[in-house]
């Protein structure tokens, strides 16, 4: 099951913009309204039609983070992941890959650093915390940091394969995950009054 084309493609343009200041996105359409329960709706239908021993190999944890693969789309190069607290701490990394992430539940905080003296001196420059319905893009060369409640969880949609550092997920590891963030979603939809519906457990 990949994402409809209505949902997507504003994303595909936000990960096609680049980090320049010149460059600053305009609003896509898919996010002038209330985006949060669609998106909550459709990852939750995505994780229960996910195939764990398929999706397992795409899905890792490292860094305090876990990335659970929901779907991914070669031909306009985008991959498709949950993230959730995981296992290790929060450490500064470059990514080699750009990403939009959708916050959807919890809380996470962002720290940003300059270069690796910074890092050495534990002094980010830039620090944010983002709660449901912030939206962000991460490009290569942003080194940063990332930590999150342990009900956190974001949809992150990035050009490549697995946007993560850390092990590959076993397959019996990607169905606790699974069922995990499952839980995690089905709570943040249900707070705002939407309807859970054949949610496994």
């Amino acid at each position: 099951m990949s994402l409809p084309d209505f949902f997507i493609n504003p994303v595909v343009q936000l990960l096609a913009q680049t980090s320049s200041p010149y460059d600053v996105p305009a609003d896509p359409e898919i996010f002038s309204e209330n985006w949060l329960e669609p998106v909550l709706t459709r990852s939750l239908a995505l994780l229960r039609e996910a195939n764990p021993q398929e999706h397992a190999p795409a899905s890792a944890t490292g860094s305090g983070l876990t990335y659970l693969a929901l779907t991914s789309d070669v031909e306009k190069d985008y991959a498709v992941h949950l993230r959730i607290a995981g296992e290790g701490e929060a450490v500064p990394r470059d990514p080699a890959e750009k990403s939009v992430v959708l916050t959807l539940g919890g809380t996470m905080e962002l720290e940003a650093f300059r270069h690796g003296g910074d890092v050495d001196a534990d002094t980010p420059w830039y620090v944010r915390q983002f709660a449901p319905e912030n939206i962000y893009a991460c490009h290569p060369g942003t080194l940063h940091s990332v930590e999150q409640s342990e009900d956190a969880v974001q949809l992150v949609i990035s050009r490549g394969a697995t946007p993560a550092v850390g092990r590959s997920l076993s397959v019996e590891e990607y169905r606790l995950a699974a069922d995990r963030a499952q839980h995690l979603l089905g709570h943040v939809l249900e707070s705002r009054g939407g309807a859970v519906a054949q949610i496994s457990s």
